[in-house]
């Protein structure tokens, strides 16, 4: 039995805590990491990477970081491209990094198990993050996300979850939690699209804000667009807002604190002050047979000049839908230089 368990782990790379600076390629770094692999980046400036076709595991994750009192930066040429080009790709960290003046900082594609934590994003051409494809199991947790959208003002949402277009894109079990988020031009600070299912937005704070334009809605600082009603019938997308605080929402076109749609969802112990339209808005788009109930409870609303929660012929209760049943991922937790831990811990 030992020489098995010796034989197997022989055919393992041990992993490395690797420490970069700027002199660094990061791109051939992060290309020639193996799982369970730290890159410590310290403080500097960095070009962006891509990261396609590559599974790690929670035992042996591939986590890119600040190292320990460093303010690391991924700084782009300019507002084209991307600094995180991710696509199927499983259990990878960002933790730490600032990402900075390119187009669409982080773009992910058929992701699973991937958390971005503790990043500065900001100067970008259009949207903060984007998660789209068949993804699942992504957490996004304490960033500082602000002045967006410099060369497409009408696309250039903080957190951006799934497709506008059809055929749309099922992305699955998000945490977004602890974020502040601004000056994202004329988006929504969050959008979920059509096929988002078991999305928890808790904690945030979604701020300064001015969306829509003539040819765009985006119609609230959080917005939940129209369920497709045709794809799983009858599933429950679970969509929870909950002790998020949202304000200073300007009049671009729309000027709402959040957007409820068909989608429905559990809006829960929000603060929302100081928008120009409504606190709480409904949309009826694309109603029809299997619209999804909203459930409102435990908000705190004032300072919306149209009001607090607008009419709508969608359905709403008025009452605790009771504990929000999911979770954020917890095999990994931010701290040390290796912050790695075994599932099931």
């Amino acid at each position: 039995m030992t020489l098995v368990c010796c034989v197997l782990a022989a055919g393992v790379a041990p992993a490395a805590t690797l420490n970069l600076t700027e002199l660094d390629n990061l791109q051939a770094k992060i290309d020639a990491a193996t799982g369970g692999d730290v890159l410590l980046l310290a403080t500097g400036t960095y070009g962006g990477f891509t990261l396609k076709d590559r599974r790690f595991t929670a035992e042996r994750p591939l986590v890119i970081k600040a190292a320990p009192g460093a303010t690391p930066v991924l700084r782009g040429p300019g507002y084209r491209g991307h600094l995180a080009l991710i696509s199927n790709a499983s259990y990878v960290v960002l933790d730490g990094l600032t990402l900075e003046h390119c187009n669409q900082p982080i773009y992910c594609t058929s992701i699973d198990h991937c958390i971005f934590v503790n990043l500065v994003i900001h100067d970008t051409g259009q949207e903060a993050i984007h998660v789209r494809g068949r993804s699942h199991d992504i957490d996004i947790r304490h960033c500082r996300i602000h002045d967006t959208g410099h060369t497409q003002p009408q696309w250039a949402e903080g957190i951006y979850v799934g497709m506008g277009q059809r055929p749309y894109e099922s992305v699955e079990n998000v945490w977004i939690e602890g974020n502040d988020i601004s000056a994202t031009s004329n988006s929504e600070g969050i959008n979920l699209k059509s096929r988002s299912y078991h999305v928890t937005i808790r904690g945030n704070k979604v701020h300064d804000l001015a969306p829509g334009t003539a040819s765009q809605h985006n119609e609230a600082a959080i917005s939940c667009e129209a369920a497709d009603l045709g794809y799983r019938p009858g599933v429950d997308p679970d969509i929870w807002i909950e002790e998020n605080e949202i304000y200073r929402v300007r009049l671009g076109r729309w000027a709402n604190g959040i957007k409820v749609s068909t989608m429905g969802g559990k809006i829960l112990r929000n603060t929302i002050h100081d928008c120009e339209q409504f606190g709480i808005a409904f949309n009826a788009y694309e109603n029809g047979p299997g619209v999804f109930t909203t459930w409102l409870y435990g908000n705190v609303i004032m300072q919306c000049a149209a009001g607090a929660i607008s009419d709508s012929i969608l359905p709403r209760r008025n009452e605790d839908p009771g504990a929000n049943p999911n979770r954020p991922q917890a095999w990994y937790v931010p701290g040390g230089p290796t912050s790695a831990v075994p599932a099931g811990l």
